[in-house]
């Protein structure tokens, strides 16, 4: 059982040990021969050894799959639209999506001082392809406020990971095989616990590589709408209707601030009305005294 349990890392051991038994063959034997016949034999090897190198780099350059530029587009864009008019260019803005391919994949909409809905948010899905058609139907919705687009580039995350899959997928393998030659509960378990790591391993990249593989395909558009105030009449921005309007404002103030003045003064009028009277009263009877 001890036997079997240490079958991995023995292996690892005997392959390091006849790595270290060539090469220190392979220098005594050169040390042993003369100086010429040691160049005359050492340069095949060499020549052999940079053979199997170009051998091999470009064995693993078929292996690889050919990956193109792979960019994540989003965009956040704030439309001010007519007045009446929210619902239906929220509705045409999902109809946007559907043309294309895409979707919405959340909306949040708020209404004004009213019950009627006259602002909101919509974040759409659009395949890459008609990003640029897609955002510029979406900005005939009404007047541009604001726009921003940004791209990020994640073609070396998207080789890196490929090759990370490639390599566990080869570890996996070899690891299943030492699990199937495995004849002990011991060697049975240790290769077990390397194997599930393995594969955890395993899952999160490839995981993480369908995330980007769904960001590349599909573009984030974000989209704000909210309706415009009426526009003022033509001119120079100042009418006799809003003349009147200032005046009457103004004409409330002055009576309102004159009601205070007259609520806060009231008692001292009062206290000195009833004295002037009392005053009078008592001087009219001294005189007819």
């Amino acid at each position: 059982m001890k036997r079997t349990g240490l079958l991995v890392p023995l292996a690892l051991v005997l392959a390091l040990a006849l790595a270290a038994c060539n090469s220190s063959g392979g220098s005594g034997s050169s040390g042993e021969a003369s100086g010429g016949g040691s160049a005359a034999r050492a340069e095949p090897g060499a020549l052999e050894g940079a053979a199997f190198d170009r051998e091999r780099k470009g064995a693993l350059a078929s292996a690889l799959p050919v990956i193109g530029p792979k960019i994540v587009k989003n965009a956040s864009l704030t439309v001010s639209i007519r007045r009446g008019q929210f619902q239906d260019d929220v509705d045409e803005a999902g109809r946007i999506a559907d043309t294309f391919g895409g979707f919405v994949v959340s909306s949040n909409v708020e209404a004004g001082s009213g019950t009627r809905l006259v602002r909101g948010s919509l974040v759409l899905r659009i395949p890459a392809e008609h990003y640029g058609e897609a955002l510029e139907r979406l900005r005939g919705l009404g007047k541009v406020q604001s726009l921003r687009e940004s791209g990020e580039d994640v073609t070396r995350e998207f080789v890196d990971l490929h090759a990370r899959v490639r390599q566990l997928q080869a570890v996996e393998a070899q690891l299943l095989e030492l699990l199937q030659r495995a004849d002990g509960v011991p060697a049975a378990l240790a290769v077990q616990n390397q194997l599930a790591q393995v594969q955890l391993d395993l899952e999160q990249a490839q995981g993480r590589l369908r995330y980007l593989d769904d960001q590349v395909a599909y573009s984030t558009i974000s989209l704000d709408l909210h309706e415009t105030a009426v526009a003022p009449p033509p001119g120079d921005g100042f009418s006799i209707v809003d003349a009147w309007a200032t005046a009457g404002s103004a004409f409330l103030a002055v009576v309102g601030w004159i009601f205070v003045g007259l609520a806060v003064a009231a008692p001292v009028l009062i206290l000195l009305a009833a004295g002037f009277f009392a005053g009078r009263t008592i001087r009219r009877r001294l005189a007819q005294a």
